[in-house]
């Protein structure tokens, strides 16, 4: 990076000495461009109470999906009709913890979990494309077939986190983001694989696997894609200083506090990007990131950068609903930090491998471990951001052995602000519950007047009462 010394931050502007806008952000001027960086939620921002905005508005509450592929380990090797590992044997709260949550637990966000089993997917009634039919999953459509394409499919209706951008997307920012961790994607069965998220039938929405690219679109900067100071944005933090000091003489100690771990927070962000792709020389800012080391993915750091962004971006504000996937459905990534050098797709279609299959998904479970204790350790108001959020987690099958679309592994997380169920419950279904259920129930926590989700034969208008408080 340039010697920040190089560039002056324009004179600080006013600040309100009566309470502080949610929208108030600290500006600087690079390379004669200006920026802007958000800034998270202070209490001068808030009601008496801590519990609302100063205006009256309520807090915000946040949607993630979060999607690893090709399911999980069975209980018993070779064996299809012996269910997943997954699994705890008790119901309600206080679940059993199984060696796959165990991570959840570790991480002191298993409270924060619903674990929901015996589900079906019913938009996948007809079984036609194995991954494909699960993956209709996150929309509640059936998927549409690609004319001309062997075995190729496209999403059917749009999926839950743009059903959730469409109501609360223009509140902010970015109406939604879209983050990648394995590159190891399939490409050639059409963008119901491809893609997590999609606005409809032919509007995928193509996800950032590379952390500086991540970083440029959620909070860099404010100015558009084309700037030409797009290189140097890594330097707005640098530019801010003058507003930032203005605005600490408004503010109390406690948000001078919370100010100082903010910038904190994202001053090791961007050492952690920077530091990502050693290569790159200065002045120019990394080209490229999430780059293979021996041929081996960087999951776990690329994972952890990724994960803090987007809990940065959520306590700016910047965006209130994501999606990550982790692993691609019929993917072919490797989790070589385990020893292995077998295609993860490959490996969940061989009996033989059901004790590597099981590393993996706990291996999984660390990594979205990491992003919900982000969520956790993020103050907001008198809680934190998974008090306030949704994280939709789930596969494209319960196995890639059976590829059944019956029992697929399912984690409702957060609070919903104040909307779900805490402490999280095991929640078996007694009658093969409608997975749309779950997407209606995971919608109201974020968009309390939606009625219902899904189409034809992933229709639903019944929200799952069990995770909901």
């Amino acid at each position: 990076m340039n010697n920040p010394k190089q560039y002056k931050p324009r004179k600080a502007p006013i600040i309100r000495s009566q309470g502080l806008s949610r929208r108030t952000m600290l500006r600087g001027v690079v390379g004669g461009a200006t920026v802007a960086l958000a800034l998270p939620l202070l209490e001068i921002m808030l009601d008496q109470h801590g519990e609302a905005l100063a205006g009256g508005g309520p807090l915000p509450r946040r949607m993630i999906t979060w999607f690893f592929g090709n399911g999980c380990a069975l209980n018993v090797t070779g064996d299809v009709n012996s269910g997943l590992r997954f699994w705890p044997s008790a119901e309600g709260p206080g679940y059993d913890v199984t060696p796959q949550l165990a991570p959840l637990a570790n991480a002191g966000v298993i409270d924060y979990c619903s674990v929901l089993s015996k589900f079906e997917v019913k938009a996948a009634a007809e079984n036609r494309r194995g991954h494909h039919d699960g993956c209709t999953l996150f929309s509640g459509y059936p998927f549409i077939e690609v004319d001309g394409a062997n075995y190729s499919s496209k999403s059917g209706g749009p999926t839950i986190d743009q059903v959730a951008a469409n109501e609360i997307g223009g509140q902010t920012y970015l109406p939604s983001v879209q983050l990648q961790i394995s590159k190891r994607i399939l490409t050639t069965e059409g963008p119901t694989l491809q893609y997590l998220s999609h606005k409809g039938p032919d509007q995928p929405l193509p996800q950032i696997a590379d952390p500086q690219a991540a970083w440029n679109k959620l909070f860099a900067s404010f100015t558009p894609d084309d700037d030409p100071t797009t290189p140097h944005r890594l330097a707005a933090l640098d530019a801010v200083g003058e507003d930032t000091r203005a605005l600490k003489q408004r503010v109390g100690s406690a948000d001078r506090i919370r100010l100082d771990a903010h910038l904190d927070s994202v001053a090791q962000i961007r050492n952690q990007i920077a530091a990502s792709a050693p290569e790159c020389m200065q002045p120019v800012q990394p080209s490229e990131t999430n780059t293979d080391i021996d041929g081996q993915e960087p999951l776990i750091s690329v994972n952890e950068v990724m994960s803090d962004l987007l809990a940065l971006a959520f306590a700016c504000d910047l965006t209130r609903v994501a999606s990550v996937q982790f692993t691609g459905s019929v993917a072919s990534t490797v989790f070589s930090d385990l020893g292995q050098n077998m295609g993860h797709h490959d490996m969940t279609h061989e009996a033989a491998q059901n004790e590597a299959i099981d590393a993996s998904t706990i291996y999984t479970m660390e990594r979205l471990a990491y992003l919900l204790s982000a969520l956790r350790d993020t103050p907001e108001g008198n809680g934190n951001l998974l008090d306030n959020s949704c994280v939709l987690v789930s596969s494209d099958c319960s196995s890639g052995l059976t590829h059944s679309t019956f029992d697929q592994p399912i984690i409702v997380a957060g609070g919903g602000g104040g909307a779900l169920k805490y402490p999280g419950v095991h929640y078996r279904s007694p009658k093969r519950e409608n997975t749309s259920d779950i997407l209606l129930a995971c919608l109201q926590s974020v968009c309390p007047g939606a009625s219902e989700v899904g189409g034809t034969l992933g229709h639903s208008s019944s929200p799952l009462s069990a995770i909901l408080a």
